[in-house]
């Protein structure tokens, strides 16, 4: 089989079961890739023993329960995928995980937050997995009890560590439940850093797989209990956002107006996505912030701070250029040389981004979106917001209506 098509088997496994997946010849990283972004790869500590195991295929269980599993697909190229969620919290273990991987004091709680938001998936189901893909790519034949399954690494602990996970997999109703919540405290947790971060890039890789997210346990309306899971989110991001350097108004302004948008979703999959849209809005606007139209220069992201943290005042350039401290030619020049267009016409650019989210996710007339964002009048308004999209503000809120 051509490499390409094996990388491209591995990308769709990680996407599936929303865990990395990696190729390795010998030693050697062929491929990685996890819809996480997880750097330095937690099979880092085991891979040797794994490579070095005398098996073709089988499953390991690291001292946090951990599940990877493995499975050679020719002579020196091995597939290995995982891990699955860590299962015992032992922070002795976690730590001394953390240090072998020597993970930077500033990143261990997103580095935590992904090890336990990780996909919980059974042992039985990760064998069943390596036993399809041996029977389908080498022809080979194999049962569950065929596939080897070894504590790593070899001590006393072993056999209390795997007492441990299989009274865990044997008790699912008890166990299953607040291991789900923990999951999804973290799976929250990993989503707002990103959007704290301002990496909108990494939070669509996590929408396009995501783990199952725990929803409560009020079977009579589980639409209302996607609603509130949806609010918190609303306000974690909000509050995300303005740690990421968002202005307060512009932030809460913005949540006000998607939990009052929410509550008129009526179906499971549109509040779904309606969640990731409004995730990605305040991701993407923390990212303009700190890296405006991919222009890296301090000046740039200063004004451009200036700009969103104005957003719902009257913006004059004489103001802006006394506030952060140079004349208004050179403010006005220097933008224009460095961005490609001139102060004022960004400063609409950005208040016609502002209309358009009033316009889809709120029920403000013209008249009051243009009083909100300072417009001279509400035809000033429709002319400017014709002349940056090309239609009218009425037309975008129509054709928008319709796309929901």
């Amino acid at each position: 089989m051509d490499m390409e098509v094996y990388k491209t088997m591995c990308y769709s496994l990680a996407k599936a079961y929303t865990t990395g997946v990696r190729l390795y010849q010998d030693e050697m990283p062929l491929y990685y890739y996890s819809p996480y972004d997880i750097e330095p790869d937690p099979l880092s500590p085991f891979l040797h023993q794994i490579i070095n195991c005398g098996h073709e295929i089988g499953i390991i269980s690291t001292l946090l329960c951990q599940f990877y599993g493995f499975l050679t697909l020719k002579p020196g190229l091995l597939l290995i995928i995982g891990p699955t969620c860590a299962l015992n919290n032992d922070k002795k273990i976690l730590d001394g995980l953390l240090e072998l991987l020597q993970i930077e004091p500033k990143e261990r709680k997103k580095y935590i937050d992904w090890l336990y938001s990780a996909p919980i998936i059974h042992v039985d189901r990760l064998a069943w997995l390596l036993i399809s893909l041996e029977t389908v790519l080498l022809g080979q034949e194999y049962t569950v009890e065929d596939v080897w399954i070894e504590q790593l690494p070899e001590n006393n602990q072993c056999s209390v560590q795997m007492e441990y996970t299989g009274n865990y997999m044997n008790n699912m109703v008890d166990m299953g439940i607040s291991q789900a919540v923990k999951q999804s405290i973290s799976w929250e947790q990993l989503v707002t850093s990103y959007v704290e971060e301002g990496n909108a890039r990494r939070l669509r890789e996590l929408f396009s797989a995501p783990p199952k997210v725990y929803m409560g346990e009020n079977e009579n309306d589980g639409m209302r209990q996607r609603k509130n899971r949806s609010i918190g989110m609303v306000t974690s991001a909000a509050r995300a956002a303005i740690r990421g350097g968002m202005d307060p108004q512009q932030s809460f302004l913005m949540a006000d107006i998607y939990i009052q948008k929410l509550e008129s979703v009526k179906e499971a999959s549109a509040m779904e996505e309606f969640t990731e849209d409004m995730l990605l809005d305040f991701a993407e606007q923390v990212e303009r912030l700190r890296c405006p139209s991919g222009k890296g220069s301090s000046f740039c992201r200063m004004c451009i701070q200036y700009v969103s943290q104005n957003i719902f005042t009257p913006i004059r350039v004489e103001d802006m250029a006394k506030e952060l401290g140079y004349s208004r030619s050179y403010l006005c020049s220097h933008f224009k040389e460095k961005m490609g267009l001139s102060l004022t016409q960004y400063i609409n650019q950005e208040k016609i981004e502002e209309a358009k989210r009033l316009l889809q996710f709120s029920d403000c007339g013209l008249s009051e979106i243009a009083g909100l964002l300072h417009f001279s009048s509400q035809s000033h308004f429709q002319v400017i917001f014709k002349k940056v999209t090309g239609m009218t503000p009425l037309s975008y809120r129509k054709k928008r209506k319709l796309l929901k």
